[in-house]
């Protein structure tokens, strides 16, 4: 009769210790921890580096999600310093992973580059970032808004007061001469000078418009650009816009 007892107990602990050994197998290893680190937007264009990541992971076990508003997708890994094209807000943008150390598993220090399909990302758009895991369960997210349209100018006088000088201080990429046009409003609301292209605002043209634009960058508009307006034609109280198809860039009163 002991010895029964005994090896009924025996076969009891055996199984309980069989069974603790497979569970601890078979149990999936608990999804890794990964944190983003600030957003960089630079030239309309947003990379997410990666601050720290809890184990190196094999980019099969990943997924990437871009959303523009409430509309995005999803997709696999992109290669190795190479992308993916995703569709959001209705617009196709590219996902880059770059693989910082090139040994093509996803870890800390590596980074994900966030653009528009050969363009830049559309301005004033709040996007959402997720990785998640193969089985589409979210690791990390990032949310952030693209820089609005303007332009940045600065208003002063020429040395003899003759003139009003608009410094360009920023701009987004891309602008032109001939898309980018000039309007100066009196102070009583009424049109001075007409939506006028920065490309007609010429020397040749100045007793016609009154203004000049002064440009270093060829058809293109760039920072250090300036606009000379005539302090007589346009007094202090007037104000200007300056605007293209897409919509206005910078408007602001003289003096």
């Amino acid at each position: 009769m002991i010895v029964v007892v005994v090896v009924v107990l025996v076969s009891v602990v055996l199984a309980a210790a069989l069974y603790l050994l497979t569970s601890t197998l078979i149990e999936p290893p608990p999804p890794p921890m990964v944190v983003f680190g600030a957003v960089e937007q630079t030239a309309g264009n947003a990379t997410i580096p990666i601050a720290s990541s809890s184990r190196e992971i094999s980019p099969s076990n990943l997924q990437v999600r871009l959303s523009a508003g409430t509309s995005g997708n999803s997709s696999g890994m992109p290669p190795p310093n190479g992308s993916v094209v995703l569709i959001a807000g209705g617009r196709a943008l590219r996902v880059f992973w770059l693989d910082a150390d090139s040994d093509q598993v996803f870890g800390t220090g590596d980074a994900f580059r966030v653009t528009g399909d050969s363009v830049p990302l559309p301005y004033s758009t709040m996007f959402r970032f997720n990785l998640l895991t193969s089985s589409g369960a979210i690791i990390s997210g990032m949310t952030w808004t693209t820089e609005p349209r303007v332009m940045g100018v600065n208003i002063g006088r020429s040395g003899d007061g003759t003139n009003w000088t608009l410094l360009i201080t920023s701009t987004p990429t891309g602008l032109t001469t001939s898309a980018v046009k000039l309007t100066i409003i009196t102070s009583a609301n009424l049109t001075a000078l007409g939506p006028t292209a920065f490309s007609a605002l010429t020397s040749g043209a100045w007793n016609t418009n009154h203004a000049q634009f002064v440009g270093t960058g060829g058809t293109t508009i760039v920072v250090g650009d300036r606009l000379l307006i005539s302090t007589t034609a346009y007094p202090s109280g007037y104000s200007v816009q300056i605007a293209d198809s897409q919509g206005v860039l910078y408007a602001h009163a003289l003096g």
